[in-house]
């Protein structure tokens, strides 16, 4: 009997063993794949540690044929590494051992919902949630597939309860805002002011997503659109949604607008003939002020605004001229002549910046920190944004002459994204497509070709793993403020250089990919700027190309015509009387369209939007034409799920969405498909 008892203990202890090994190699693996997964290894890295994992995983399934975790693990990996039918097959296998296992369900709902089945997605993230409703992160990847799905409505206030939840996820807090730039409030809600005020206050998040909402909510607040609503100044002054909102978004409100543009000048009258008494409405004018950089000062001024700002420009002008210069006896005209116009313009506006910032009031520091001294900075750094190439072709100066002028697009934030594979990406856009297997090796060499401003160069530099982006423009000036928004950011991996690409063989190294959105239709010859582009992409490379839509442009050149005729120049003044002709609604025609532009509401904006010195357009035929010749093949246009499924229902079982003759009847039928530009990637032939 003892000899019985002592055997099974020695059973059970080998059996306690073994399943403390298994469960020690399931984490290994697990920690392996992790590892794998981080945005701070090499991709070189990053291949040895999935392979580390599977080679673990598969030790698992050898030891164990049913061990749910090393057939989830594979799972996982072979859906990273874009292998989705392998996917599948290893959590079919999962869930047929053991269907109540949450993980398995979880990474299920992501090889459908890379897939595009988003209601499958949808069934098995929600199994997964009630299965175990905190062990993975089944309820961002719900509400993140609604998003998907185009279901904005359900996917905002999905996003919304996650944020009260975990208010400190970047990720979280990523996605709500990029959800909340497709929502507007139907009538004021105070609940939802409440949580914009405190969404507006966060730091390092893009608050420009919360443009729309916040002016749909002081539209309904104040009655903006009610022609007889009586609205009190001092309540204005006072309301906190208000003053945030004009000091950090950039508003496209055609009705806000036409409001605040008469709200500024009762702030204007009222503090000169108060003597700036009312602090209330200095910080209001400090909000103004930022708005105003925000939109590059394009709003309209009227005749008695121009002679009050004509003598507070001089007033500054002449207090600047004469010994140190005291931050007392410049901020009040300052804050008024900074609703209206840029400050850094002003004669003595160098000295104006060498005030220290502690020398102005508390509020007012973060104005003069944006609308002064980072614009003093931002021409200086200019002057020494390496030069790759001289810059010789005629339509390329008068180009970059447009872009010193008024650098475009001018941004404010950088969204969050947790970090992803360049290839996984793509695939997830182009159905169909299979990425080059050099997005799963080294590092990837990313060439953003007209990069402007920045934003989307700092984007991929920031956004996608082991990249090294290089970002040229015409323009040192819209090169100096990426730059600068790269040490706001800290972003490392991207560099700048001035550079046409017309010469960009002087360039001597190949891209593994090209991107160039918006560039090629402001050349002379855009099949020039293409061929130039091609000669730089390694072999199996990728080329994404933004162009203009015949289509869709047909207001704009309607509005083109307008100008010519009446003879407005591409300058501030011109700019903002042609938009005032549009806002008043003074000409003839429907150009109701151009007001959804969110170009048309900033200086820069609307210079590129209806003032550019040279524009092509295209249709997809002749995309179609352009590619042939230069041997490329068309791997897909970058659209909505939305419009993918408009496009198949239009073609039915034929649809093709690689098929430019189809997307050209489909145009023909929904010609405002690509009111911004097609933007499509391309790759060379074999």
């Amino acid at each position: 009997m003892k000899q019985s008892t002592l055997a099974l203990d020695m059973t059970h202890q080998r059996g306690s063993d073994a399943q403390e090994a298994l469960q020690a190699l399931e984490a290994k693996a697990w920690q392996c794949y992790e590892q794998s997964s981080s945005d701070r290894v090499s991709n070189e890295h990053s291949v040895q540690y999935r392979a580390d994992a599977r080679s673990h995983a598969q030790h698992l399934l050898r030891l164990s044929e049913q061990h749910l975790g090393a057939l989830n693990l594979l799972g996982r990996i072979a859906l990273d590494e874009g292998f989705y039918d392998t996917a599948e097959s290893y959590l079919e296998q999962a869930l047929a051992i053991e269907k109540s296992d949450a993980g398995s369900w979880y990474s299920l709902g992501h090889v459908r919902l890379a897939t595009g089945r988003y209601d499958e997605a949808l069934q098995c993230f929600t199994t997964s949630l009630d299965l175990a409703p905190g062990e993975t992160r089944a309820a961002t990847s719900l509400v993140y597939t609604f998003a998907r799905q185009g279901n904005v409505v359900q996917a905002f206030n999905g996003y919304r309860k996650l944020y009260r939840v975990h208010p400190n996820d970047a990720h979280i807090k990523a996605k709500l805002f990029e959800v909340t730039r497709h929502i507007q409030a139907d009538s004021f809600q105070p609940e939802l002011e409440r949580d914009l005020i405190e969404w507006l206050k966060l730091d390092d998040v893009d608050h420009d997503g919360m443009a729309a909402l916040a002016a749909s909510l002081l539209i309904h607040k104040y009655h903006i659109d009610d022609p007889d609503a009586v609205i009190d100044l001092q309540d204005l002054a006072s309301d906190e949604l208000l003053n945030l909102s004009l000091s950090r978004l950039y508003f496209t409100s055609a009705s806000l607008e036409r409001f605040l543009i008469q709200v500024r000048k009762q702030v204007l009258l009222h503090s000169l003939a108060g003597q700036f008494q009312d602090a209330a409405l200095l910080r209001l004018a400090s909000s103004f002020m930022m708005q105003a950089s925000h939109n590059e000062h394009v709003y309209i001024q009227d005749d008695e605004e121009r002679a009050l700002l004509d003598a507070l420009a001089d007033l500054l002008e002449g207090t600047l001229a004469h010994g140190a210069p005291k931050a007392s006896d410049l901020l009040n005209a300052l804050l008024m002549y900074g609703m209206y116009e840029p400050i850094h313009a002003l004669r003595g506006a160098t000295r104006m910046a060498q005030i220290p910032l502690n020398r102005w009031p508390t509020y007012a520091r973060p104005v003069v920190r944006h609308c002064l001294v980072s614009i003093v900075q931002e021409l200086e750094a200019a002057r020494h944004i390496p030069c790759l190439t001289r810059i010789d072709n005629a339509v390329s100066q008068k180009v970059r002459e447009q872009y010193e002028e008024h650098p475009y697009p001018r941004w404010l934030h950088l969204n969050y994204n947790t970090p992803t594979n360049y290839g996984r990406a793509l695939e997830a856009e182009l159905e169909g497509f299979r990425a080059p297997q050099f997005f799963n090796m080294g590092t990837i060499r990313i060439l953003i070709a007209g990069a402007g401003t920045g934003r989307h160069a700092l984007h991929v530099a920031r956004y996608f793993r082991n990249v090294e982006v290089t970002a040229i423009d015409l323009s040192q000036r819209s090169l100096a403020y990426a730059q600068q928004m790269a040490q706001r950011y800290r972003i490392n991996n991207v560099r700048f250089l001035q550079a046409d690409i017309l010469e960009l063989d002087k360039l001597d190294e190949g891209f593994h990919v090209i991107e160039c959105s918006g560039v090629l239709h402001h050349m002379a010859d855009p099949e020039a700027g293409l061929a130039a582009l091609k000669q730089q992409l390694l072999p199996n490379g990728l080329l994404k190309i933004g162009l203009y839509s015949e289509a869709a442009r047909r207001i704009v050149v309607e509005a083109r015509d307008w100008i010519e005729r009446l003879g407005y120049q591409p300058n501030q003044n011109d700019i903002r009387r042609f938009r005032a002709w549009l806002l008043e609604e003074r000409l003839e025609g429907d150009f109701s369209a151009l007001l959804t532009s969110r170009d048309f509401y900033s200086a820069s904006g609307c210079r590129d939007l209806l003032f550019h010195v040279q524009e092509h357009r295209f249709t997809p035929l002749q995309l179609e034409t352009m590619l042939d010749r230069h041997r490329l093949s068309f791997l897909g246009f970058v659209t909505s799920p939305a419009v993918r499924q408009a496009f198949r229902n239009h073609h039915g079982d034929a649809a093709d969405l690689r098929n430019l003759a189809q997307w050209h009847r489909f145009e023909q039928e929904a010609p405002d498909t690509f009111a911004g530009m097609y933007q499509f990637y391309t790759q060379m032939r074999n």
